[in-house]
């Protein structure tokens, strides 16, 4: 489902809140330090702390709808993907590394944009992490401008 440049997106340098719910469908958010698209399966993993966010986890099983938002900081250049879950796992090591690279790298470019560590010290963490991997089924600009909200199309 995903073209090679929006999967580099989604999987980039972006800030990235993902949200499931509960039996009573009250959404549960959180946020992910890492993605990776897998072009020979076709699905997504995102990489989320579970005990800072710990609603958006208990949510995040297999089946389940999953809806993640990821944005260009410097941009504002917004995506929403939205899918079901296929597997949530303790991340591996080499996920935990991708994850502490995708942190050192956001704080990096968060600081040049003006945002210090301690702004962002509720937002990033890799504490306990997991893996949610989910197929993608639907794709939405989400950029602010008169596109946004609309589903997204390529040309034949």
């Amino acid at each position: 489902m995903l073209e090679d440049d929006v999967a580099a997106f989604l999987s980039g340098n972006v800030m990235m809140i993902a949200a499931t719910r509960d039996a009573a469908m009250r959404p549960h958010i959180g946020r992910g330090c890492g993605a990776a698209f897998d072009p020979d399966v076709g699905d997504l993993t995102l990489l989320t702390s579970s005990t800072q966010w710990p609603g958006f986890f208990a949510n995040a099983t297999s089946g389940a709808p999953i809806a993640m938002t990821v944005c260009q900081p410097d941009t504002y250049k917004c995506l929403q993907v939205k899918g079901q879950i296929v597997g949530v796992s303790q991340a591996t090591d080499e996920q935990k590394a991708r994850a502490q690279r995708y942190l050192d790298t956001m704080l990096s470019i968060m600081a040049g944009l003006g945002v210090s560590r301690l702004q962002l010290s509720t937002v990033f963490s890799n504490a306990d992490l997991v893996a949610i991997r989910f197929w993608p089924v639907d794709l939405f600009i989400q950029t602010p401008g008169p596109e946004a909200g609309e589903r997204m199309r390529r040309e034949a």
